[in-house]
């Protein structure tokens, strides 16, 4: 009878021991919980990590006001939860964000996204990706930064879940002030490699202008931008490697470099890219309504042009008008690293007029066609015309009148004949009417110092006058500063020898 009594005592002490370790552990399981939690966040590469456990059970944790660091990103959630159907098993079930932020400083070291995807801790690497959850669902903020420039937030939701072959499916949305982005993807942790497709991506450039501008260094200095940049984007990302391909539009496009005098309306390109890590793509189309350069406009501007990398550019075929008449640029490339550009206009019916508009002090005024073909170099220094030549076009008149004197009686005796027509051809008394103009720029076998000559055959228009005349001018200096700044010390006209 004592032995029996004994393990009724023994059973009952047992009993009240398992209730006592039962209770002290639901009323720690909130201690409990909070100290798991900080150790999964921080095995995930988060550190200064902050929260509060609002419900502990084996079914549903609750943590609110979190906040902490990946790396030296601040990050932050008001409520995060995780339910769990099954809690018996070695996961954290369906996990929900309510109202995250995370801010992202895209000229900072951590501008790389994927740089976050595997952390060390210790001896061990882990990805997030890696770490037992069934769903995730997030919505909240992410605030992209840059230095010296105000905050721009943009609303970011998120939806994933592990499928019956243990991989990713996702989808996210991003809107913004003049943004918006649609994504879906797809993990393998087995393989760590993503794929993902971006059907929709729409930006308003005057907005992002600055952050764009501090992700792609734009030739020229800083230019003031706006419109409207469409796309689309594919691809995968598969250990150190990205491999992505897309589509770019943009419309209404307006692009404005004031430091150097340009501005170019009505913009327009389509590209597809073959590669965007390497910067390549398949010939695309440019298209602007104007262009406008210091003094001389363009408009009409068409152009075929594919990138071959991040540093040279392809151009195939370019037309515009201009001048009153329409210009076809020679195939080229340019390499923005030198900052130097050769190309070879051929125009076609350009407006002497026009053309002499662009001068200062030009001691003549005319009207008229050209045809030519017109080497141009452009580099830091600016402007530089190479051997090439313009004409009056076959089968159209010009006049020409100057007011120069003793541009053409200059060495000519006054008891010549022809002295008295030229005297008052260079007076601008009377106007020539030319069948023949050509100017050639700097001919190969010119004289040093000679930028051009000009040939010209013509009659005075006073038919009163009949007197054919034949003039071969020279000029001397750089033919350059005649056409941009008019005449100074360096440039001169002389008539030909």
């Amino acid at each position: 009878m004592f032995a029996s009594l004994t393990k009724r005592r023994l059973l009952l002490a047992t009993g009240l021991l398992v209730l006592v370790i039962l209770a002290v552990g639901v009323a720690a399981r909130q201690t409990l919980v909070g100290w798991a939690t900080n150790s999964l966040l921080q095995l995930a590469g988060a550190s200064q990590v902050r929260f509060s456990v609002t419900q502990a059970s084996p079914w549903r944790v609750v943590l609110e006001d979190v906040a902490g660091q990946v790396r030296t990103q601040a990050f932050a959630a008001k409520r995060i939860s995780f339910d769990r159907a099954h809690w018996w098993m070695p996961s954290l079930g369906a996990v929900r964000v309510e109202q995250a932020w995370l801010s992202v400083t895209i000229d900072g070291s951590d501008t790389n996204p994927w740089s976050w995807a595997t952390y060390k801790n210790g001896t061990v690497a882990l990805s997030p990706l890696q770490i037992p959850v069934e769903e995730i669902s997030l919505d909240g903020q992410l605030v992209v930064r840059a230095a010296a420039l105000p905050d721009q937030a943009l609303t970011v939701k998120i939806d994933a879940h592990r499928t019956p072959r243990n991989t990713w499916e996702g989808r996210a949305a991003a809107k913004g002030p003049g943004l918006g982005l649609q994504a879906e993807g797809r993990y393998d942790p087995a393989t760590r490699e993503l794929a993902f497709h971006l059907p929709s991506v729409s930006v308003d450039l005057k907005p992002w202008q600055d952050f764009v501008q501090r992700l792609v260094l734009v030739p020229g200095g800083a230019v003031e931008m706006s419109g409207q940049l469409t796309g689309t984007a594919q691809g995968k990302w598969a250990g150190s490697t990205l491999t992505a391909g897309g589509s770019v539009q943009i419309r209404d496009g307006r692009l404005s470099n004031r430091e150097r005098g340009i501005t170019a309306e009505g913009v327009e390109v389509d590209l597809e890219f073959k590669d965007f890590d390497k910067f390549e793509t398949k010939p695309g189309t440019l298209r602007l309504r104007t262009l406008q350069v210091g003094q001389l406009a363009l408009t009409a501007i068409d152009a075929e042009f594919a990138l071959a990398d991040a540093n040279k550019v392809v151009v195939s075929h370019a037309t515009f008008r201009t001048l009153g008449g329409s210009v076809t640029v020679e195939p080229f490339r340019y390499f923005l690293n030198l900052r130097e550009l050769d190309v070879v206009l051929l125009v076609d019916n350009i407006s002497v007029a026009e053309v002499m508009a662009l001068t200062q002090d030009l001691p003549a005024q005319a009207s008229g066609r050209l045809d030519g073909r017109l080497p141009i170099h452009l580099d830091p220094g600016g402007l530089r015309l190479g051997t090439g030549w313009l004409a009056l076009k076959p089968g159209v008149f010009a006049q020409i009148q100057f007011r120069a004197a003793g541009l053409l009686t200059r060495g000519v005796a006054t008891s010549s004949p022809g002295y008295p027509v030229l005297s008052k051809i260079e007076a601008g008394l009377l106007k020539l009417r030319v069948g023949s103009l050509r100017l050639d720029i700097r001919p190969p076998n010119a004289p040093a110092g000679r930028s051009a000559q000009l040939h010209v055959e013509g009659e005075p228009v006073d038919p009163e006058v009949k007197a054919p005349v034949t003039l071969d001018l020279n000029v001397n200096g750089p033919i350059e500063k005649l056409l941009n700044l008019g005449l100074d010390s360096r440039v001169s006209l002389d008539p030909g020898k």
